[in-house]
């Protein structure tokens, strides 16, 4: 009886760690992509966002990017669920430019839904690397509309803040997504800006501003919990890849659900 409870929390535990969602059935896309191809992460630069530094933002996650689809490939590969998983060499600007032509799409609040991504460049892609699917994941800047609270939880302030988030998509060789990480699962990477409930308070008025962080700060974040070599990642790649691959490793586990 005991094992039974531990293997249903294990099952239960599991669920709450996955994220985003399956377009397909969970044993369809095992049967589907047995190899797949994860592309370089990709910063979509062509997004304007109401902050005054974006182009140094930009340049930061270009330059921090590089190379980071090595370690979720490395991942990938330890959870066993694939029957290979392959890293493209590829130049991330320009298949940012071609991949992406097709522009963002969004909800009402602006949140990122996914790109409608360009086929011919995801056949050219799967067919030259020979995979069954692409993990195609992208940070681009947004302007979302949410209520954000103060750090005493009493005040909050419901506008539109800039941020840059990171979304991920599996697309197969025609194109089809099998799977997503977007809308409210798309990830945080950097708040670029913050309500000023304590100027507010200290200066006894209901006038809530909006005030960017600084370009120094916006680095900080980027560039937080990364190891003196290539082999740490900083912390907002820990997180988000830790995302990603709790959602799309098959395996014995996911069979049961």
């Amino acid at each position: 009886m005991k094992r039974i409870f531990a293997a249903l929390a294990i099952l239960l535990f599991l669920g709450a760690c996955s994220s985003g969602t399956y377009n397909i059935p969970k044993r369809e896309y095992q049967s589907r992509v047995q190899v797949l191809g994860v592309v370089p992460v990709l910063v979509d630069s062509t997004r304007t966002i109401s902050y005054p530094h974006g182009a140094e933002v930009y340049h930061l996650l270009r330059e921090s990017a590089r190379g980071q689809h090595y370690h979720l490939a490395e991942q990938l590969r330890a959870k066993r669920g694939y029957f290979d998983v392959r890293t493209l060499d590829i130049n991330p600007d320009m298949t940012a430019l071609s991949l992406l032509a097709g522009g963002a799409v969004h909800d009402q609040a602006g949140r990122p839904l996914g790109y409608r991504l360009d086929p011919a460049t995801v056949t050219q892609l799967t067919r030259q690397n020979v995979v069954d699917a692409l993990l195609i994941v992208v940070f681009s800047g947004e302007q979302i509309e949410e209520n954000r609270r103060s750090r005493t939880r009493l005040e909050s302030l419901r506008t539109t803040y800039s941020s840059i988030q990171a979304t991920a998509v599996v697309v197969d060789r025609e194109g089809n997504i099998l799977w997503e990480l977007t809308g409210d699962d798309s990830y945080m990477a950097v708040n670029l800006q913050y309500p000023d409930f304590d100027e507010a308070h200290f200066n006894r008025t209901n006038l809530v501003h909006v005030k960017n962080i600084s370009v120094a700060g916006a680095e900080r974040i980027i560039t937080d919990g990364a190891g003196d070599n290539a082999d740490n990642p900083p912390r907002m790649y820990r997180e988000l890849f830790a995302k990603i691959v709790s959602a799309i490793s098959p395996g014995l586990l996911d069979s049961l659900r």
